[in-house]
């Protein structure tokens, strides 16, 4: 779900320490956390340790890059390309679910269907014969975009199921090979691009649960890491639909009827009216997907689909709320009902220190381009900070298209050797990254002690804020 809102972003960030958190507000809330975000890197030197692993030699960890890149090459990058050019909005991913299951199923891998309620979501898991060992995490995303020509993958999904599937086929065939332990599981996770988001939905189902860590993908226009934090990459959300109910007449007869349309825009007004009042970093996104069935019959159904963003969820709540109550008056204004359908949330992450550093070391290792060396604004592994609370993780970012995120320029990019490479090099820095906390306890012990304290400092972060926020939010304050 990366839009322009990411150049927002780079412009509301502060030099220096304030990269940590984008508004001053959250910069004030987080001053105690994140001295002890930092205090907790100093202890467990991240650039040290990424460097200790990249630069060692190590014949086996280089086996599986390179069967990594092999089986890009020879196999998924054409599976990448099919699904670019038979593109599926989410939910409706089912030629692509239905290929990628074939192809786990060929590999050796137990797939589950239909996980967390959800058709298009799956699970593949393999586990070794020597023991279950480590449970090995791979996020499988495969839907598109959605816009007024159709579907199409402006923003790379294509690629990021075969870019997991070589990653996990060249770890399996290491811990095959040398018969350690090792659970390997691809999460098929769909509809990144629509709500409610999936990954909460199998979040909550406890899909993810007694993973040790997970590892993505997605496309880029640098090759970058971000700092340890909290964050997300698209701005907290709230996806809310206003349903408006009324009574419909012929249009000779208007006064018999309640205009559920008249409601709609209305309502729209007011949140346009309601926008100066919210602090300048809010994000509001509407339209009205329905308004009526013709012009001679008053409309008795009018729907305003918002999608309402801020850089943190505790004040985007009152944003919410407020919004929520424009919605109520212009249904009371009107004499018609208004339902309040919040069907999505995204969420803050935490971003890990531990595998920023690796991930990116690798990436520089493997001469991958566009490298930008200041380290962003957390963005957490997910969309969906919940996701980041069960497992540790990282997406890897490395550079994919010269276009912008949501463009026809990123589509073009994907069948493009910047998009062939930027992939290959993604499969190899996930297969690198998984092989070193397999195999290296170091390391993972580094990353479960920056997880289990990063979960804490962000349950405190978050009471900060509350307080912070006390006076406008209309409660009272908290000493």
């Amino acid at each position: 779900m990366r839009t322009h809102l990411l150049a927002v972003l780079a412009a509301l960030i502060a030099p220096a320490g304030g990269l940590a958190q984008t508004t001053a507000t959250e910069r004030a809330a987080a001053a105690e956390v994140l001295k002890e975000i930092e205090a907790l890197q100093a202890k467990l030197a991240p650039g040290q340790m990424a460097q200790r692993l990249v630069g060692a030699r190590n014949p086996d960890r280089d086996a599986v890059m390179t069967r990594a890149a092999a089986l890009w090459d020879e196999r998924m990058e054409g599976l990448s390309d099919w699904i670019g050019r038979n593109p599926e909005v989410g939910w409706k991913e089912f030629k692509a679910v239905d290929t990628l299951t074939k192809v786990l199923r060929g590999a050796g891998f137990a797939v589950d269907t239909g996980v967390a309620g959800l058709g298009t979501a799956f699970v593949a898991r393999w586990v070794s014969p020597a023991g279950p060992g480590q449970v090995l995490g791979l996020i499988a995303e495969y839907d598109a975009l959605r816009d007024t020509e159709g579907a199409f993958h402006g923003d790379q999904h294509n690629a990021q199921s075969p870019i997991s599937i070589a990653a996990a086929l060249a770890i399996k065939g290491h811990l095959e090979a040398k018969r350690l332990p090792g659970t390997i599981k691809v999460f098929g996770t769909p509809a990144e691009e629509v709500g409610p988001p999936a990954k909460k939905i199998m979040s909550d189902s406890g899909v993810f649960r007694g993973t040790d860590l997970i590892v993505r993908s997605h496309a880029s226009t640098e090759t970058a890491r971000a700092r340890a934090g909290f964050g997300i990459c698209c701005l907290n959300i709230n996806e809310v639909k206003y349903i408006f109910t009324g009574k419909a007449s012929h249009q000779l007869t208007a006064w018999h009827g309640r205009n559920a349309l008249t409601a709609a825009v209305h309502f729209y007004t007011l949140v346009d009216g309601l926008r100066s009042t919210f602090r300048p970093e809010a994000s509001i996104q509407g339209v009205i997907p329905e308004g009526g069935i013709a012009p001679n019959v008053v409309p008795q159904r009018a729907v305003v689909d918002y999608y309402i963003r801020y850089p943190d969820g505790v004040y985007l709540e009152h944003m919410t709320r407020m919004i929520d109550n424009a919605a109520r008056a212009a249904a009371m204004a009107t004499g018609t009902e208004v339902k309040v359908d919040r069907y999505g949330e995204f969420r803050d992450g935490i971003t890990f220190g531990t595998l920023e550093e690796l991930t990116f070391g690798y990436a520089k290792k493997l001469g991958a381009p566009n490298v930008d060396e200041e380290p962003q604004r957390p963005s957490g592994y997910e969309e969906t900070g919940t996701l980041s609370r069960d497992a540790p993780g990282v997406g890897v970012s490395v550079f994919t298209s010269r276009g912008s995120y949501h463009t026809r320029e990123m589509l073009a990019d994907t069948f493009s050797e910047v998009g062939h490479r930027g992939f290959r090099l993604q499969a190899q820095i996930m297969a690198a990254t998984l092989f070193d906390f397999a195999t290296d306890a170091p390391f993972r012990e580094a990353v479960k002690t920056e997880h289990a304290v990063m979960k804490q400092l962000f349950d405190r972060y978050q009471e900060s804020l509350k307080k912070a926020y006390a006076a406008e939010l209309g409660q009272p304050s908290v000493p």
